[in-house]
């Protein structure tokens, strides 16, 4: 009972709040097992019918990890495909008779290595939620208990794209800073003043109509600027809303995903290391981002390490890839980086220099 007061406290409270706000945070964040396993229906279990789920399996995951909607398009699929059961980690049955069904989980780390010894695009697994906000033309903004038939169908868009999304909580917070009519009239200092209090680095809004024809326009908003927007129309709310899963997921993909087979030699520094600890965080970090290799210590000045890594892309895509993570942002001193340096020389400036946050 002593302790009932404190939980009441205002300070718990907003303590609560927060820590509400980074499990949703987390909770948008794309897991292993999103990216790695699938479940499709089987006609029965014989080895032919578990082989063509399987490559059917594996052309989901390959949508995932190259963000390209016709895999089979993408440098060495085809041959990837003819053999499915070499990339699966695990499958097993469940249900019986009509209802069966194959659950796979693939090597996912595998693949992606395959596919970028390929020169095949790549999208990591460390991917930002999309902050989304969306209203329909007379509703109010969907939150992240939303149980609309819209909305359950852009997150089963998003799932099969390994696109995470995350909603806003649309408590008394959100709804002090932010109304249907300010996404709907496009008013980007209320938009961006609500965004503020969610930890992603982009933001969608999207205002889908009800009468006539499902169709919607969306737009996507970093900071106040809008870097892209459109219209969809569909048969259907359920097809429009799959259409706005890949449209994003597109977007996101052009982005992040690196394309390359060559990688090239990358110096980074590395300031506000203060512990080993820190040390290990900022290269199992940066090691698992998509197109980066072979990561090691040059020199360690102080609280400044100094990295080199091999990169498959180019300079302001491995800056995107890395300042993902909030711990990991452009120090306030930058330094002027070029291209980055052929893998057989090193060039005497430092092509990118980040500070270490956490």
């Amino acid at each position: 009972m002593s302790r009932l007061p404190l939980l009441l406290s205002p300070f718990s409270r907003v303590a609560r709040q927060t820590l509400l706000l980074m499990l949703l945070v987390m909770a948008g964040a794309v897991s292993a097992q999103t990216l790695s396993e699938v479940t499709l229906p089987v006609a029965d279990r014989s080895t032919e019918a578990r082989g063509a789920t399987l490559r059917a399996g594996l052309e989901q995951i390959l949508v995932r990890l190259t963000g390209s909607r016709t895999p089979d398009t993408v440098p060495g699929a085809a041959a990837m495909l003819d053999a499915p059961e070499s990339w699966v980690a695990q499958y097993g049955y469940v249900g019986s008779n009509d209802a069966l069904q194959l659950q796979a989980r693939f090597d996912v780390q595998a693949i992606s290595d395959q596919l970028a010894r390929n020169g095949a695009p790549v999208w990591g697994a460390a991917r930002p939620p999309v902050l989304l906000w969306v209203v329909s033309d007379r509703g109010d903004i969907h939150s992240r208990d939303s149980d609309a038939n819209f909305m359950q169908a852009l997150h089963s868009g998003a799932e099969a794209r390994g696109l995470p999304l995350l909603l806003p909580v649309m408590d008394d917070t959100d709804r002090a800073r932010i109304s249907a009519s300010d996404i709907r009239g496009r008013f980007d200092r209320q938009l961006r003043e609500a965004s503020r209090r969610y930890d992603s680095p982009l933001s969608a809004t999207v205002v889908y109509y009800t009468s006539g024809r499902p169709s919607l326009r969306w737009r996507i908003v970093q900071e106040g600027s809008t870097l892209r927007e459109g219209q969809l129309n569909a048969d259907s709310e359920a097809a429009l809303a799959r259409d706005l899963a890949d449209t994003l997921a597109d977007f996101m993909a052009d982005l992040y995903a690196v394309q390359g087979s060559e990688a090239r030699l990358a110096r980074l520094e590395i300031d506000g290391i203060n512990s080993l600890g820190d040390w290990q965080s900022v290269r199992t970090y940066i090691a698992r981002q998509a197109g980066v290799r072979d990561v090691a210590l040059g020199r360690l000045d102080g609280e400044v390490a100094e990295l080199r890594l091999d990169f498959a892309g180019d300079s302001a895509q491995l800056e995107r890839l890395l300042t993902l993570s909030g711990d990991l942002q452009r120090c306030a001193a930058q330094p002027v980086s070029g291209e980055l340096a052929p893998a057989t020389a090193l060039t005497d400036g430092i092509l990118l220099r980040l500070c270490w946050t956490r």
